[in-house]
């Protein structure tokens, strides 16, 4: 109808409540996870320290396992145990 340029107006309120009926959940969506984020703030802040320790700690492990040359011993003992198809499709590409 709009290209043919009729019934404009009637297009023009059509378009209109789509476009309401497309926002309305999403600003829906937008206060209530604000909501929830507001809620659970402190915990993700907790668990967000607590996840940067572990990363450091593990950067640090591997880090070390490199430099003194334990990562080619473990990488021959996994290549050791994994199940030939995970390692084909591991290496496949």
């Amino acid at each position: 109808m709009a290209s043919l340029g009729k019934n404009l107006p009637q297009v023009a309120l059509l378009l209109g409540v789509f476009g309401i009926g497309a926002a309305l959940p999403l600003l829906t969506l937008a206060y209530v996870s604000r909501l929830a984020l507001l809620k659970a703030r402190g915990k993700l802040l907790r668990a967000g320290k607590i996840g940067k320790t572990i990363l450091g700690a593990a950067m640090v492990t591997v880090a070390a396992l490199i430099l003194f040359g334990v990562d080619k011993s473990v990488e021959a003992w996994v290549v050791k145990h994994l199940p030939t198809r995970l390692m084909n499709l591991t290496t496949r590409f």
